[in-house]
């Protein structure tokens, strides 16, 4: 019974020492990122800014992770606890991209915690006024009110950093604020900024040669369309079987067979989909077509772990390259 008792008390303090140890350890690695800025972005692209901007000097948490559907995403307890409580800078693409963010950003201290809306200085495209402009007389639509839409508000195609160009002004407005927040390393802030602003205007480069250089300017899209942006920048035409605002609608049927024949009458050689979709109406348009399914990046979301906005934009240009051959 004496040794039953000793075995069951050198338990005990076994965990007890254990607990102590794990407690120890993360009140440790609490302490040593204490000097470290922290910032929450809720997109990934400035998730990756940040990232690339700060380097070894801050820590950034991406807010909304990859998979997690982002239109009409609202902030949980655990979030509003993660921005109030631990970080110096809250990234953004303002309220009128992100409308859920009014909640966060009324909450925050500017004092204790620096909001950055990084849409600043961007001209944003209102996907009334880009539809009205790029529509295409060759496509059905079921009603003359498909591609017209009543809203009582703007709405704006929210995907501003697949034109490299503003890509390049988001980063310079965090790059701002970071120096703002830390002027004694803004040298190294602005030699990282500098060096991710070359790799992203090679990839504007690099479009705009393929683009220069190709025959088709053209292409054909079979997922929602978040494509205003690139199409816009670089003098793309485009064909969709989706309109702007049509997230989570599904397309008419009289759409998706005038764009079938249209794709077969101008021998277009893909459609695309976006990422972190299955792309069944793009695959049943190629097995209608002899066009190839590929996807074309929004770069809404993206794995911190493997990707990088300059990563998916190369897969961009790859894919890219397919369509307008």
């Amino acid at each position: 019974m004496r040794k039953k008792l000793v075995a069951l008390v050198s338990f005990i303090i076994l965990i007890i020492v254990m607990v102590v140890i794990v407690m120890l350890f993360k009140t440790e690695s609490v302490l040593k990122n204490t000097d470290k800025i922290q910032v929450v972005a809720t997109l990934f692209p400035q998730y990756d800014f940040a990232k690339q901007i700060g380097g070894d000097k801050i820590d950034v948490k991406l807010l909304l992770n990859s998979g997690i559907e982002t239109h009409h995403y609202e902030p949980t307890a655990k979030d509003m606890v993660t921005i109030l409580n631990n970080s110096d800078m809250f990234l953004y693409t303002g309220t009128k991209l992100e409308s859920w963010t009014e909640k966060i950003v009324s909450s925050l201290d500017e004092s204790e915690c620096k909001v950055v809306d990084i849409s600043k200085n961007i001209e944003l495209i209102t996907i009334e006024e880009f539809e009205e402009k790029h529509i295409n007389s060759e496509i059905v639509y079921e009603d003359h009110n498909e591609h017209g839409h009543d809203h009582h508000e703007e709405i704006y195609d929210k995907h501003i950093w697949l034109n490299p160009k503003n890509a390049i002004i988001m980063i310079d407005n965090i790059l701002e604020e970071l120096c703002n927040i830390d002027s004694k390393n803004s040298n190294y802030y602005r030699e990282n900024a500098e060096t991710y602003k070359k790799q992203i205007l090679e990839t504007d480069k690099k479009l705009q040669e393929i683009i220069k250089n190709s025959e088709r300017k053209e292409i054909a899209v079979a997922g929602e369309f978040a494509y205003s942006y690139l199409v816009d920048e670089y003098g793309l035409n485009f064909v969709t079987v989706y309109t702007n605002c049509g997230e989570g609608e599904d397309p008419s049927i009289t759409k998706v067979k005038s764009v079938i024949d249209y794709i077969n009458h101008h021998n277009m050689p893909t459609v695309y989909y976006e990422e972190l979709s299955e792309g069944t109406i793009a695959k049943m348009i190629a097995e209608e077509t002899e066009a190839e399914a590929l996807v074309l990046y929004s770069i809404h979301n993206g794995n911190p772990e493997k990707d990088t906005y300059v990563s998916l934009m190369n897969k961009n240009i790859e894919n890219l390259k397919k369509g307008i051959k």
